[in-house]
């Protein structure tokens, strides 16, 4: 059971930001962009963003997803 403050935590250990400009965190809505470190790529999606829609249920189990994809760490990409 996460709470928001140690999935911000997890995001900036792994070097990873939010970006605000698309990201939105309401009482009920969560949806979050969140851009790996410079070039890379995050490896639970193997793309430079993850972006997770959340629409009901409690909010720890959103934070929860959070952390779990972002744990997974980034790699560098070399392009296709």
């Amino acid at each position: 059971m996460a709470t928001k403050k140690q999935a911000l935590q997890a995001i900036q250990e792994e070097g990873g930001v939010i970006d605000w400009g698309v990201s939105e965190i309401t009482k009920t809505d969560k949806s979050i962009c969140i851009d790996a470190p410079g070039t890379d790529y995050w490896s639970s999606s193997d793309a430079p963003s993850i972006v997770i829609n959340w629409y009901s249920g409690p909010a720890s189990e959103f934070w929860d997803e959070v952390i779990d994809r972002v744990s997974e760490g980034s790699y560098e990409y070399y392009g296709a």
